[in-house]
């Protein structure tokens, strides 16, 4: 069970919630995760509360900390603090931010897999368009059924392809939220928290009934890149909240991953950015696999059925651009008919998307191997 002391930061953390509020960003050394590297009383000092506004320590805030436990258990939530066995030891990397106490929902005897199992942090913009949306339900689906946790924040957009496809694949995913454990935020997710409640973990170093501000969110992504042994951004823009998750995982120590985007997309941006700076290249799973356990160690390769030589054809055509079912008519040389006969099968198979306009999209399922052709 958590103990006093460290469920008592979690109090104060939500007495003095209002007034960080209106203290981070307001000067030097007055971020998030440099308040909350201050012990108790200094961040109270920081907060403007006098001597007589602190809230009681020592033996005198017991009282309080075994309400809080006794209010968990009605709330589906509990606790765990850094005295315990199954505390993440990832989180040490932050030193004097690390947090005290975490509070959870969902299964807790899988807090102890998050040092078990190598994980990786997906994360990237809230309004990604449909390419990011499609690569990070992959890359967490293949991840999750490769064995790997798969960490995000549960925002729109990136956030939430990746919980999605970490459940798809059968995976762990593990949801850390800069509001309490106790509801879904943003409250439009309360189907996809209701899933990770149910398969995984939702965890967060603020009590239940915290009102939320937005100082938490940054707060909150100090936790998300020391928990996950490689942080990859999926998709987003210049000026990005993810860049700064990237930069508080490099000064963590840990590696840093982007995926390349389209050059004229703001919406990559950032992304590429990021390679230009340096970060790995994410370009599948196994780029990740390779990251995270040596390269060759493991491998993940979504494969599909025998193709046919008509349906090879067509699909040559697409991989080399033909981006409409017009445009593969003319450069596989075939029939209307038969060219969409062609396609349908392919998309059966799932090499390929088409969408209502006839468009056509590569899918990261690769064909068979030679040796699987002819067996």
């Amino acid at each position: 069970m958590a103990c006093a002391r460290c469920l008592t930061r979690g109090l104060l953390l939500q007495q003095l919630a209002p007034r960080l509020a209106r203290t981070v960003d307001r000067g030097r050394g007055s971020r998030a995760r440099d308040l909350l590297a201050l012990d108790d009383d200094e961040l109270c000092a920081a907060a403007g509360l006098g001597l007589g506004e602190r809230p009681r320590v020592g033996g005198a805030a017991e009282p309080r900390a075994r309400d809080l436990a006794d209010q968990l258990g009605p709330l589906g939530c509990w606790a765990a603090c850094r005295h315990e066995p199954d505390w993440p030891a990832s989180l040490v990397v932050l030193g004097d931010s690390a947090p005290r106490a975490l509070f959870g929902r969902g299964r807790r005897e899988l807090l102890a897999a998050l040092d078990q199992r190598p994980g990786v942090t997906l994360i990237g913009s809230r309004r990604a368009g449909a390419y990011g949306i499609e690569v990070a339900t992959d890359l967490a689906r293949e991840l999750g059924a490769a064995g790997l946790v798969v960490l995000s924040g549960m925002a729109f957009g990136i956030d939430s392809a990746a919980h999605h496809g970490a459940l798809q694949g059968g995976g762990l995913t593990v949801a850390v939220l800069g509001s309490g454990p106790e509801r879904a935020y943003p409250r439009a997710r309360r189907r996809l928290y209701d899933e990770i409640v149910a398969h995984g973990l939702v965890l967060s170093e603020l009590p239940p009934a915290t009102p939320t501000f937005r100082w938490m969110f940054p707060a909150r992504n100090r936790l998300m890149a020391a928990l996950g042994e490689l942080t990859v951004v999926v998709e987003a823009a210049e000026r990005s909240g993810s860049l700064i998750t990237a930069e508080m995982a490099a000064d963590c120590g840990r590696p840093v991953g982007a995926v390349p985007g389209p050059v004229t997309s703001w919406r990559s941006a950032g992304t590429n950015m990021l390679l230009a700076d340096g970060a790995a290249v994410i370009r599948e799973p196994q780029d990740v696999l390779d990251r995270l356990l040596g390269a060759g160690a493991a491998a993940v390769v979504r494969r599909g059925p025998p193709l046919g030589a008509r349906e090879r054809r067509v699909l040559d055509t697409i991989e080399a651009g033909a981006l409409h079912e017009g445009m593969v008519v003319v450069a596989a040389s075939l029939g209307a008919a038969e060219a969409a006969e062609a396609t349908g099968q392919l998309e059966l198979a799932g090499y390929v998307e088409v969408d209502a306009t006839g468009g056509v999209r590569r899918t990261v399922l690769r064909e068979p191997t030679d040796e699987a052709r002819s067996g």
